[in-house]
């Protein structure tokens, strides 16, 4: 039977719960009300009150019947989720972070405990709650994603039907225009250029530039070889290392800062020494200076410290946050560049980390017509 408690206020602690022992009503409150505490999918609750202690009983014990009659062998979300985590600890930490966010919230949004629970119904209930927090459909599709991974792992085949799912509109690739990376360059101080010429050089993500280190560089043949390194965190994406070709001017400027490295291991280090980061951030405050931002975004922002934060609505007009100016645009202007430099495509897909062919497709934007004035003319010569 579950245990049967009486509340009670104690002097200078409030009200506490204090368990009846001995299966007897204490003497010292013959009339006070009576609680029991049940267990139910494993969360804990008190149930009541109950006026009197055998009532408090009858419910106790029936409370138990209801415990013995839920089958022993049922697998709990909660557990699912937790083995599916302890699987991929071998992944990238941020990704790991953001399996966790999204399974947790999963398991807190659905009013179901068991995996054979789980139907399309539930799924969609999810996706419900996610579209009424105001989550854009590339999101709410990323997250669906992510617990069928979980589910198909665990031999769980319900899934929203696609015709259901979020319209994600695709966007072709943007690289920035030659003026936009003039305009760019120009705003930037000697380290800030440094940093982004190398993102734009190499076509490398955000943490492949920021775990960067010296021992990486090949001047002699020219390149950057990018590979995980677990004793500070970074694992490369697929797990598998790769060599990029530089162009000279990068390889100069990084001769040049060698000479003065201001670390001996990272190429880009902040002032206590560790890898540099932040480089979004840092890049959507340079396009404000430069004149670059739109000036169309609006989004919702914290500003001040401690308790004098509070939100505040923004424009890109006077605030960095313009959505059109992201550190992918330089991979992508990187990744065209090469193309139409006529680079292999299959090389320009080793060069990116890219598994599939496909994705390295949508990585080529359009030429802009002007670099192909000569073609236009020469196709409607007369």
């Amino acid at each position: 039977m579950a245990n049967i408690y009486r509340r009670q206020r104690i002097p200078g602690k409030g009200w506490r719960f204090s368990k009846v022992k001995g299966g007897r009503r204490d003497p010292d409150a013959p009339n006070a009300p009576f609680y029991i505490r049940v267990t139910v999918d494993r969360r804990r609750h008190w149930d009541g009150p109950y006026a009197t202690f055998e009532a408090a009983r009858e419910a106790s014990a029936a409370a138990s019947q209801v415990a013995k009659a839920v089958p022993t062998n049922r697998a709990y979300i909660s557990d699912a989720v937790e083995t599916y985590l302890a699987q991929k600890q071998n992944k990238a930490r941020r990704t790991v972070l953001a399996y966790r966010m999204v399974l947790y919230q999963f398991v807190d949004m659905v009013k179901v405990r068991f995996l054979d629970e789980i139907t399309v119904d539930v799924l969609r209930g999810f996706k419900r709650v996610l579209e009424k927090e105001g989550f854009a459909g590339k999101t709410i599709d990323t997250r669906l994603n992510i617990v069928y991974f979980m589910l198909k792992k665990n031999g769980v085949t319900a899934r929203i039907p696609a015709d259901e799912m979020p319209v994600i509109e695709e966007e072709p690739a943007m690289p920035y225009s030659e003026e936009e990376l003039k305009k760019l360059f120009a705003a930037m101080d000697a380290e800030e250029l440094i940093r982004y010429k190398f993102f734009l050089g190499s076509g490398c993500r955000d943490r492949e530039v920021t775990f960067a280190s010296w021992q990486d560089i090949d001047f002699e043949k020219k390149t950057y070889t990018v590979r995980s390194k677990p004793e500070v965190g970074f694992t490369v994406k697929n797990h598998e290392s790769r060599t990029v070709g530089l162009p000279d001017s990068l390889i100069a400027m990084l001769r040049a800062r060698r000479k003065q490295a201001p670390h001996d291991r990272w190429i880009f280090a902040t002032e206590d020494g560790t890898p540099g980061n932040h480089f979004l951030r840092k890049l959507k405050k340079i396009a404000l200076r430069a004149g670059l931002n739109c000036g169309q975004c609006r989004t919702t922002i914290s500003k001040g410290k401690y308790h004098g934060k509070h939100k505040v609505e923004v424009s890109c007009k006077t605030d960095p946050v313009c959505k059109h100016i992201f550190l992918h645009r330089l991979r992508k202007t990187c990744a065209t560049r090469w193309h139409e430099s006529h680079v292999p495509i299959r090389t320009i897909q080793h060069w990116l980390g890219h598994k599939n062919l496909e994705t390295t497709m949508l990585y080529l934007g359009v030429t802009d017509s002007d670099k192909l004035r000569d073609q236009i003319n020469t196709a409607f010569k007369d």
